[in-house]
C-alpha cells in the first residue's frame, strides 16, 4: 500500500500544482489532505476547484472550521479573504470535509476501504485542530515534543492497533516512532513554509514556524513486511508568482515567507 499525505495548502495553487505533478510518477493508491485547504492571500476559489477535481479524501482543519463558522469580524486577515472570495458552493464542499474531531479518524473507521484499518488521521493532534502534535512552542521558535508530550495529546485516542497517524497543523515535516508500533508523520505544508502565531503557549507567547525553504511539502508512505516507511518530500516550484500574488495583496510577510521559507527580521 502506497498512500500520500498533504496538509495546509493555504490556497497556494502553484505549490498544489508543483505536488500534484510530482506525486504523478509515483504509483500513489490514495491521497489525503489533512486540512487547511484555502485560507490565505492568495487563490482559494482556484485552489477550491483544483482540488474538487480530484479523487482526494480531505480532512478540515482549523481554518476549515474558522472561515464556515466563525463571524468575519472574528476571523483573521487570511480567513477573512478567504470567506470574502468563496462561494456557497465551495462553502458546502468545505462542510463536507471529515471533522478532524471525529473519533472514527483517530481509530481507522472512517475510510478503511481506502486507508485500512491501522491508518488514523487528525489535524493538528487527536484533541484539537489548534494543538500541535510533535511540536512544542518554547521561547520564539518550536521544538520537537518529547515522548511525554507527544502521549499526553494523544489523549487514548488512538487505539493500540494503530501503526500509522497522519497530523498537519505545525507545517513542519517530520516523521517520529512511538510505543515501537507507532509511526507519525507530518508531512509538512504544500503552500506556506513559515508563519508567526501569537496564539500562548504554557512556554511561549509568541512564536516562528520557518523551514527555511520556499519548497512544497507532502509524504509518501508505503507499508511492506508490516512496517511502515516515510518519505518527506520537497519540490521546488514556481513561488515567486505566489509571493508576488501576495505582495499585491499587502501581506508582505507571506510574501517574505513564500520566497525564502523564513520569516522577516524583526
Amino acid at each position: 500500500m502506497r498512500l500520500a499525505f498533504v496538509s495546509d495548502i493555504h490556497g497556494n495553487l502553484a505549490a498544489l500544482d508543483a505536488v500534484i505533478a510530482d506525486m504523478s510518477h509515483r504509483e500513489i493508491q490514495c491521497v489525503v489532505n489533512l486540512g487547511d485547504s484555502l485560507s490565505g492571500p492568495l487563490l482559494p476559489l482556484e485552489t477550491a476547484d483544483r482540488l474538487q477535481n480530484l479523487p482526494w479524501l480531505h480532512v478540515a482543519g482549523n481554518h476549515e472550521r474558522q472561515v464556515l463558522r466563525l463571524p468575519v469580524e472574528r476571523q483573521n486577515l487570511s480567513d477573512a479573504y478567504t470567506s470574502g472570495q468563496l462561494n456557497p458552493f465551495v462553502k458546502n464542499w468545505l462542510a463536507s470535509h471529515a471533522d478532524p474531531a471525529d473519533p472514527r479518524l483517530h481509530s481507522a473507521k472512517f475510510w478503511p476501504e481506502h486507508l485500512g484499518h491501522d491508518v488514523a488521521l487528525c489535524h493538528g493532534s487527536p484533541r484539537s485542530d489548534i494543538e500541535y502534535l510533535l511540536e512544542t512552542p518554547e521561547g520564539e521558535s518550536a521544538r520537537l515534543a518529547n515522548v511525554t508530550e507527544i502521549e499526553e495529546r494523544l489523549a487514548g485516542l488512538v487505539p493500540e492497533s494503530i501503526t500509522l497517524l497522519a497530523c498537519g497543523h505545525s507545517h513542519v515535516p517530520r516523521t517520529v516512532r512511538l510505543r515501537s508500533n507507532l509511526l507519525i508523520i507530518n508531512p509538512g505544508s504544500v503552500g506556506l513554509p513559515a508563519y508567526e502565531d501569537d496564539h500562548p503557549y504554557p512556554f511561549s507567547k509568541f512564536h516562528r514556524i520557518e523551514n527555511g525553504s520556499p519548497d512544497a511539502r507532502y509524504a509518501v508512505v508505503e507499508k511492506s513486511g508490516g512496517d511502515w516507511s516515510c518519505e518527506l518530500i520537497s519540490v521546488a516550484y514556481d513561488h515567486e508568482s505566489m509571493a508576488i500574488l501576495a505582495d499585491k495583496r499587502e501581506r508582505p510577510d507571506w510574501a517574505h515567507a513564500l520566497r525564502t521559507g523564513w520569516m522577516p527580521s524583526v
